[in-house]
């Protein structure tokens, strides 16, 4: 006879330990002493039966749908270690299943008292050991249920009151739960490589990129891995943990974590301050809507924000590189062409832009107002404002999410606590809002200590490593720019008629880049720009200013 065995375990916990090959011997040897034949072996780990979710998502589920679809003929044997294995339900569920499985003609079979049902056995007593065990099994569950639910209840509301409470051991691999009673410490030699994490993503590097250098290094991993992984990266990256958050959870057994309450503030030590978090996070976001993608040099500043003038499309990169005359010259031949055009798709806009003198006319237009002072290191005047900035607009989000819920709850019961809740909510977003106004003012004023002049040096000496020798140093310096265009740009699009690029601004002002003739000589080609007064804004649409590429800084030729 063909056998099927069952095994099912509910918690991780239990799968660390003998479970697995404990239920997997014991049904090979009954299966053995009866002469059937194992055809196969389920195995549903971490998976509780206590509300029948395994017999839907898991492996048991899936071979009830084979039985139904004919696969498994009349008479397979499926054996488990225990009845309890298989459910535990309520004693009503347990019975149904029973028998509705029996009817496809499945045979039930335990290790534990050697039992068997089937559809012809039946019997009155049968029916009463089924129910009897079914009945023990799923008490034991409640009661555990139970238990661990007030449990952690009661540790979830001594948080809610502020006490120091270590919930449990487990904790983010950069600290460790020590003493009694316990508190946790900061592993300072990870902490380290947390924060370098950060940095190195507010620097511009993905997190593919820094798992690469962290394993290029031999720097040590957090746990049993060989090598550092992007998803980890990914995974510290948005952890709240870093920040010192803690979210309180349930996890019913076969189910997700779900959360529970709010959010708790300073329940671990934060590791990393909120201002260069708030960095990293504007830093992913970025790099997101430019998908840059993996191990990619960043040739390609504009990737995602460049289109076609003629028919919308975006515009791609095609990159030959230098490319020597028969004068003995080089000439660079990257493009950047319309790719309806490329692929025949219709475009007849077939205009090839040198890439390497549009980079330049249009960095020229934009590097001053898209390069600010949080694009570079912060003075020592403003890091602390910094800090307290991202602080208080962190809290005031979950506040704000906190005066949601209670406005909801409110519209839904009509009742006056809730409302006055609102109301304190709502109150106190108007103080955070104040006050978070006036940090930004502050913050403006500390950075005029940085003057024009400076500022300006300091972008044409960023400026000079785009074409760094130091590929690292290279890819850094066009990260942070192709940061700060897309930040600025809503979007560009490249003419043939007349040769340009015109470029809108997320504040509304308009700039134009297009290509001049200014000589005969050999190199007085090149770009100029001109930007116009804010439409959006209610401007007139002049010129504001122009200035031509005639060997200024930054300046970039044709050929």
């Amino acid at each position: 006879m063909n056998v099927v065995i069952y095994i099912r375990w509910s918690s991780a916990e239990q799968g660390k330990g003998s479970s697995l090959e404990r239920q997997r011997e014991d049904c090979l040897a009954h299966a053995a002493r009866h002469g059937w034949n194992v055809v196969d072996v389920l195995v549903d780990e971490g998976v509780s039966a206590f509300k029948g979710r395994h017999a839907e998502v898991g492996e048991l589920g899936r071979f009830i749908a084979e039985v139904e679809a004919g696969i498994h003929p009349a008479g397979t044997i499926l054996l488990t270690e225990k009845l309890d294995r298989l459910s535990r339900e309520k004693a009503k569920k347990v019975f149904a299943w029973l028998l509705d499985i029996t009817d496809l003609g499945v045979v039930v079979a335990t290790v534990d008292g050697d039992r068997r049902y089937d559809r012809d056995n039946l019997d009155m007593a049968a029916i009463i050991e089924v129910v009897v065990k079914a009945e023990l099994a799923n008490d034991e569950s409640e009661k555990k249920a139970s238990r661990l639910s007030a449990a952690w209840a009661a540790k979830r509301s001594r948080l809610a009151r502020g006490e120091p409470t270590v919930l449990t051991s487990r904790a983010p691999a950069w600290l460790a739960v020590e003493g009694n009673p316990r508190v946790f410490v900061v592993r300072e030699e990870r902490a380290a490589i947390v924060r370098r994490i950060f940095e190195d993503t507010v620097a511009g590097l993905g997190k593919h990129h820094i798992a690469r250098n962290l394993n290029l290094e031999g720097v040590p991993t957090f746990g049993r891995a060989s090598g550092w992984h992007s998803s980890y990266i990914q995974k510290i990256l948005t952890s709240p943990a870093v920040l010192g958050e803690f979210q309180p959870g349930q996890k019913p057994r076969g189910e997700r974590r779900r959360h529970v309450g709010d959010p708790v503030l300073d329940y671990y030590p934060r590791i990393v301050d909120p201002d260069l978090h708030a960095n990293a996070m504007r830093a992913m976001a970025g790099r997101q809507r430019r998908v840059a993608g993996r191990g990619r040099r960043l040739v390609n500043l504009f990737a995602g924000l460049a289109t076609c003038g003629s028919c919308g499309s975006k515009m791609v990169f095609r990159g030959k590189g230098l490319k020597q005359r028969a004068d003995g010259s080089w000439v660079n031949e990257d493009y950047l062409i319309c790719d309806s055009y490329q692929r025949g798709r219709g475009c007849s806009a077939g205009h090839h832009f040198n890439y390497a003198v549009w980079e330049g006319g249009i960095l020229d237009a934009t590097l001053l107002d898209a390069l600010e002072d949080r694009h570079f290191s912060s003075p020592e005047v403003l890091r602390p404002l910094e800090i307290e900035l991202a602080e208080r607009e962190r809290r005031r989000d979950a506040d704000r999410a906190k005066a949601e819920t209670a406005l909801s709850l409110f519209v839904e019961t009509d009742r006056p606590e809730v409302k006055a809740m609102w109301m304190s909510l709502a109150a106190g977003l108007d103080l955070q809002e104040a006050a978070i106004a006036g940090l930004r003012d502050r913050i403006v004023q500390a950075r005029g200590a940085v003057s024009p002049e400076e500022h300006r040096r300091r972008i044409f000496a960023l400026r000079d490593t785009l074409q760094d020798d130091d590929e690292q140093v290279r890819f850094k310096t066009r990260s942070r720019v192709m940061e700060a265009v897309h930040e600025l740009v809503v979007w560009m699009r490249f003419s043939t008629s007349p040769v340009g690029v015109r470029m809108l601004q997320r504040d509304g002002w308009e700039t134009w880049v297009g290509w001049e003739d200014w000589g005969t000589g050999k190199g007085q080609r090149g770009t100029s720009w001109e930007k116009s007064s804010p439409s959006l804004l209610g401007g007139t649409g002049a010129p504001d200013a122009t200035r031509r590429d005639d060997g200024g800084k930054g300046a970039a030729f044709a050929t």
